[in-house]
């Protein structure tokens, strides 16, 4: 089969620029990012939830390793049947979508918190989050 060695024409690329607004912004994830991330926790989240894995369980699961664990599957927590049937892997912008406004992405989730509005304070607690294993 004869090798192609033809380079795409801009107008075969174009309609893929139109999609680069839509796609997702990686979280910038600097060290300073992650410490503000760390401090957020503390301050908003580790009354119910822990971050690292030899913590005890708290009225919240732990969250270390929770960047790529599928939601509702940590082993030993009661989660609703909400949350289980979400089904898939927590990723940092499904996260960050979560903090904002828990029952509006997970209709029935136990979660008692009204949601966080800043969305950098959000990224950063989605970067230590990352960073918790």
């Amino acid at each position: 089969m004869p090798h192609n060695n033809k380079k795409p024409s801009f107008l075969a690329v174009l309609p893929l620029l139109f999609l680069l607004p839509v796609l997702p912004a990686r979280a910038d994830c600097g060290q300073a990012k992650v410490e503000r991330g760390a401090s957020a926790f503390a301050a908003e989240c580790s009354v119910c939830h822990a971050a690292r894995q030899d913590a005890a369980p708290g009225m919240g699961p732990n969250l270390a390793g929770v960047i790529g664990r599928n939601a509702g599957s940590q082993p030993g927590f009661a989660y609703s049947q909400a949350m289980k049937a979400r089904a898939r892997a927590w990723e940092q912008d499904g996260l960050q979508a979560f903090i904002a406004q828990p029952q509006a992405e997970v209709p029935g989730t136990y979660m008692p918190y009204a949601g966080m509005a800043d969305a950098d304070q959000r990224q950063a607690i989605a970067c230590f989050l990352a960073q918790q294993r």
